[in-house]
């Protein structure tokens, strides 16, 4: 059985950063995870948080997004509508992975109601995210934490 495993994520972006003059950049994909898909599916061939984050593997292990989108590195922001949510996701990561720096989790509350869409405010820039198996990142901060 074949599995496409390809994503499409909700949103992407860049940052560029400027420390001793120097400019670096991180590139994102970000998934706004609203809980209504589930995490674990026995047929990887349906939607599930296990095939995004199998499709993002891939893509940074092959470096897929240097050939196809020329960005040097790419990390993935997952928001959640709740710590529970994302306890289950970042566990299901260190199972298939042992930890990823490139995966960073976050949860939004707001996220969840589909009444209207969700406020963005700066927190989602200036707080740390969780990652499994390293230290939080803030992604507003230049580090060489993770930009490759």
């Amino acid at each position: 059985m074949r599995v496409d495993a390809s994503v499409i994520p909700d949103g992407i972006f860049g940052l560029e950063y400027t420390a001793d003059r120097k400019k670096t950049y991180r590139f994102f994909a970000f998934e706004a995870d609203r809980a209504t898909m589930p995490v674990v599916r026995s047929n990887l061939n349906q939607t599930s948080y296990m095939r995004k984050i199998l499709g993002y593997r891939d893509i940074i292990a092959r470096q897929i997004h240097k050939s196809h989108l020329g960005i040097p590195n790419l990390l993935v922001l997952t928001v959640t509508t709740n710590e529970r949510h994302m306890a289950e996701i970042m566990k299901l990561l260190s199972e298939l992975t042992d930890g990823s720096a490139a995966f960073l989790f976050k949860t939004m509350g707001a996220l969840g109601s589909f009444d209207q869409a969700p406020t963005l405010t700066p927190q989602i820039l200036l707080e740390s995210w969780l990652r499994v198996g390293f230290p939080p990142l803030c992604i507003a901060v230049p580090s060489a934490d993770y930009v490759k």
